[in-house]
């Protein structure tokens, strides 16, 4: 898997004439909601070329008191593109250029990198300065050419639809056993650099309440079973 940051993108352009299936997201956690967006771009054949276009940190950080933690790490979120077969990954810093930035000129900056032939979004996407852009308007954008706008309806699990802010709630209380169902890869925390502990204050993750589970972590690219002891400053863990 190829992965550029959005300058390299649109300055070196790497895929410029490249015949494209797209799409736009957060992707945080990697849900089912999610994956029935990414199965419209990934695996097209034809020569046709799947990119993930992302964020190296979640918007909400650029807005205070709207974050509540990752689900995923960058890497881990990477790793998981990785094992879908994406063929690109584009990382977007959110920053205060960006963030100006119409929705039409975004989707044109795209067009203009590479040979745009599919794009796939959420029923709820919305992008662009204000949120100026949403799903209809793409269609609309797009209507008479030869781009294919696939809008991805809501995905429901038991009669409820399946959001992060959902699956973030799950985890802050401890929810964790019905995870497995809602996400691609399952939820697992980050202990990438650290031996036996760390404390919840080095890492943006999102994490249980105090107590005992058995669960993965995410070392470094590798998932390993594990039993983990949460305290309210810190996390602990015994490899299984």
């Amino acid at each position: 898997m190829n992965i550029y940051s959005w300058k390299e993108f649109t300055e070196k352009k790497p895929l410029s004439g490249v015949p494209s299936a797209i799409t736009v997201g957060v992707f945080d956690g990697i849900h089912k909601g999610h994956m029935e967006i990414l199965r419209q771009v990934l695996s097209q054949g034809n020569g046709i070329h799947s990119v993930v276009f992302t964020f190296r940190t979640n918007p909400a950080l650029f807005f205070k008191g709207s974050f509540r933690g990752d689900i995923y790490t960058l890497q881990q979120k990477i790793s998981a593109f990785q094992e879908l077969g994406a063929d690109t990954l584009i990382l977007i810093d959110f920053s205060a250029d960006f963030v100006k930035l119409s929705g039409k000129q975004f989707f044109s900056i795209i067009g203009a990198s590479l040979m745009l032939k599919k794009i796939a979004v959420g029923y709820d996407f919305k992008c662009g300065c204000g949120n100026d852009t949403t799903s209809d308007d793409i269609v609309s954008m797009f209507a008479g050419t030869d781009v294919d706008v696939q809008v991805v309806p809501e995905y429901r699990c038991a009669g409820v639809p399946v959001k992060s802010t959902m699956i973030r709630t799950f985890i802050q209380t401890g929810e964790l056993n019905i995870l497995p169902e809602l996400m691609e890869f399952g939820y697992s925390i980050d202990i990438s650099g650290h031996m036996g502990s760390m404390l919840r204050s080095d890492t943006k993750q999102v994490l249980p309440p105090a107590g005992s589970y058995s669960m993965r972590l995410y070392d470094r690219g590798e998932y390993r079973n594990a039993s983990i002891t949460a305290g309210k400053t810190a996390v602990g863990w015994e490899f299984i």
